[in-house]
């Protein structure tokens, strides 16, 4: 026990001198004193392989007795439907397996998870995932409407394009139509068009940064932060005006900073050209890990009851995620 914790206190020492002091001086602000040693801690130690099952290609009970059989260990994640954690193995075991080569599972985060799971989406809704590559959430979507209705995938690298397109055929879905353009664009040419949006803007990555890429840790910069949230802004945006009235938009990033989780989301709920609000999130869906929004920050008070929105701490199952869900009234 004495070890283990003298690696934890390892671990946050050196994660504290790869990261700028003005970001240290933040993660104190927006994080307790506990969660803050948590988060730092997490970023020196293995992360855990979480997977999902793949309803599109197989189902729980043949994944579950062909990892079993093949003396793997696995515990489900009781917040995260259709989420495992391996308990006993590797990854290289798992991907060895039938249900790895051939896609009856797939290897997620389950922070991200999190986010499609927040869409409680249905068979034969529209939806929209407007920054979709490389396409995990895409088809975990997919798989969540069981291939019926419409999923619209966009996203703006050619590039990551090819990449979402081969998790897509490789995951058996059938019902995705792809583009390739900005998502801010979507909201004038697929205005009203949507049941659900799921909007997982770029971000600056603090809820996964890791001590063997220092150079995450060197990228940290404010101006950095700031310029990210201007676009987030701006393809929040989008997403409201791309879903139905009564329908709803997620919103998730993989940082911890305000500015571009609780101050996106404020300045565009303040906007006179959009109206809409944050639903609770649904509590059969919270991590243990799940901490409430911020009510201020940088000395002002948000305008807009955000509360519903939740910030992931890392843990021994989580990375660090911030996820609301906005429904749009008119």
């Amino acid at each position: 026990m004495d070890e283990a914790k003298d690696n934890l206190d390892r671990g946050l020492q050196q994660v504290e001198k790869l990261l700028p002091a003005a970001a240290i001086e933040r993660l104190r602000i927006i994080l307790s004193e506990e969660d803050y040693i948590a988060s730092l801690q997490s970023f020196s130690q293995p992360k855990p392989i979480v997977f999902r099952v793949n309803t599109l290609r197989s189902t729980v009970e043949d994944v579950l007795e062909e990892i079993e059989s093949s003396g793997l260990i696995v515990s489900d994640i009781e917040w995260c439907p259709l989420g495992y954690k391996l308990e006993v193995g590797s990854i290289r075991d798992l991907q060895a397996l039938q249900c790895g080569k051939e896609g009856w599972i797939y290897i997620q985060a389950a922070s991200s998870m999190t986010a499609a799971h927040a869409m409680q989406l249905r068979e034969g809704m529209s939806v929209l995932d407007m920054c979709a590559a490389p396409g995990s959430k895409t088809s975990q979507l997919a798989a969540a409407m069981n291939n019926t209705g419409i999923l619209v995938a966009n996203d703006r690298s050619k590039k990551r394009l090819y990449r979402l397109r081969e998790i897509l055929q490789w995951q058996n879905t059938t019902n995705v139509e792809v583009l390739c353009g900005s998502g801010e664009r979507l909201g004038k040419s697929h205005a009203d068009c949507f049941d659900r949006v799921l909007v997982d803007v770029p971000c600056s990555g603090e809820g996964r940064l890791r001590i063997e890429k220092p150079a995450r840790f060197k990228r940290w910069s404010m101006l950095e932060i700031r310029r990210l949230a201007k676009l987030q802004e701006q393809l929040l945006i989008a997403a409201l005006r791309c879903v139905k009235v009564g329908g709803r938009v997620v919103y998730s990033t993989c940082t911890f900073a305000p500015e571009e989780n609780e101050c996106v989301l404020d300045r565009v709920l303040s906007r006179n050209s959009i109206k809409a609000k944050v639903l609770p999130f649904p509590e059969e869906l919270l991590p243990n890990s799940a901490r409430s929004s911020l009510s201020k920050w940088g000395g002002k008070t948000f305008a807009n009851n955000l509360e519903g929105a939740i910030r992931i701490i890392p843990n021994e199952i989580t990375t660090g995620f911030f996820v609301s869900v906005l429904e749009r009234e008119q």
